[in-house]
């Protein structure tokens, strides 16, 4: 709280999980607990589209305080929305940075989807990858 006014202080940096496909993934490991949670949402197609990408840049950007802010993708399994989806991210990021300030993406795959394609672009825009092993031996 602001001593002076008695008003919250928002805090200089936070940090969310984006999970664009929801749910959804490619593969159907047994002990997972997170791909029952599509029941929670009926009707839902699990996709982010173009217009909600962008608003949320823009005020998940606009909320941070600090020099830096990290865009953390989660599923399911997030490449499930294409690489184009992930290009349009970093344009709206770049798009809605603040001058000087520092955009980082952070990304956890099971590496299913992954090409070529996909590594030069995270390694050009430095992605940090996590890679779940899972699935059968």
């Amino acid at each position: 709280m602001t001593p002076s006014t008695g008003t919250p202080t928002p805090p200089p940096a936070f940090h969310v999980m984006l999970k664009p496909r929801g749910a959804i993934c490619n593969l159907a490991c047994k002990y997972c607990y997170f791909l029952s949670k599509e029941n929670l949402y009926p009707g839902s197609d699990f996709w982010m589209d173009a217009a909600l990408l962008e608003e949320y840049t823009r005020q998940y950007i606009e909320a941070q305080q600090g020099p830096e802010v990290t865009f953390a993708w989660q599923g399911g399994e997030p490449t499930l929305m294409g690489l184009d989806f992930f290009k349009q991210a970093v344009e709206f990021q770049q798009k809605h940075r603040r001058p000087g300030m520092r955009i980082n993406n952070a990304l956890q795959t099971n590496g299913i989807t992954l090409n070529d394609d996909w590594g030069r672009f995270f390694h050009r825009h430095n992605f940090l990858i996590g890679l779940s092993l899972d699935g059968p031996p």
